[in-house]
């Protein structure tokens, strides 16, 4: 009788992992936990400024300095997702083209319609309001430091006279004809101002009667 051996199992037998291979996958699982956190958490936070906020839409933000008077390129300007309750009262929602800037823009700002102006125009003319005019003041009184969007009161005095040319006001108590004009251009011996059109015929009746002078007034 042939000696009996060992039945050997029918189940095959399993390879052990190298540690290796089992810190690979340990590693991976860890990895997809922390992703799956890390996304968790950003939705959650999403959730959270959107609760606080307000829903978000896109808005034409400035992303590069434009000066005013200058037509706004495609490069200057792009659009950005801004939540609603941070957005001014008419905030663009596509590129305005073709615009002109009516005042300088800064990069950041939400660009709103009432800073710019359309028509492909440049100049004094793309920066004036629907309500507004634009008028040459001749500087009686040189050498007042002024720059474009400097905020100054006109101020008429009378007929000629005075000064050592006779180029002054005299013979009149000073008056405000209009008060915190708004600079577009300044030249050597004029400033180019906007004012509202109503008070743009005083200015022109002011500067028929005798000079009118220019006093800055401070920023804000």
């Amino acid at each position: 009788m042939p000696p009996l051996r060992p039945l050997r199992s029918l189940r095959p037998v399993r390879p052990r992992l190298p540690r290796r291979a089992v810190a690979w996958y340990a590693a991976a699982v860890v990895l997809a936990l922390l992703t799956a956190l890390a996304v968790h958490g950003a939705l959650a936070r999403a959730a959270d400024a959107e609760a606080a906020y307000g829903r978000s839409r896109p808005v034409v933000v400035v992303v590069r300095p434009v000066a005013a008077g200058d037509p706004i390129g495609a490069e200057d300007v792009a659009v950005r997702h801004r939540p609603e309750a941070v957005v001014p009262e008419g905030a663009l929602a596509e590129r305005p083209d073709p615009a002109t800037a009516r005042v300088d823009l800064v990069p950041g700002e939400v660009l709103v319609a009432g800073r710019i102006a359309g028509h492909g125009r440049t100049g004094p003319a793309a920066r004036l309001g629907p309500d507004e005019r634009a008028v040459a003041v001749p500087l009686a009184v040189p050498g007042l430091p002024l720059a474009s969007d400097d905020r100054v009161d006109l101020v008429s005095g009378g007929a000629y006279g005075g000064g050592p040319e006779g180029d002054l006001p005299v013979g009149a108590p000073a008056e405000v004809v209009a008060s915190g004009a708004r600079v577009l251009e300044v030249g050597g011996d004029a400033i180019v101002v906007a004012v509202p059109a109503a008070v743009a015929i005083e200015v022109v009746a002011a500067l028929t009667a005798g000079p009118v002078v220019a006093a800055l007034r401070p920023v804000g």
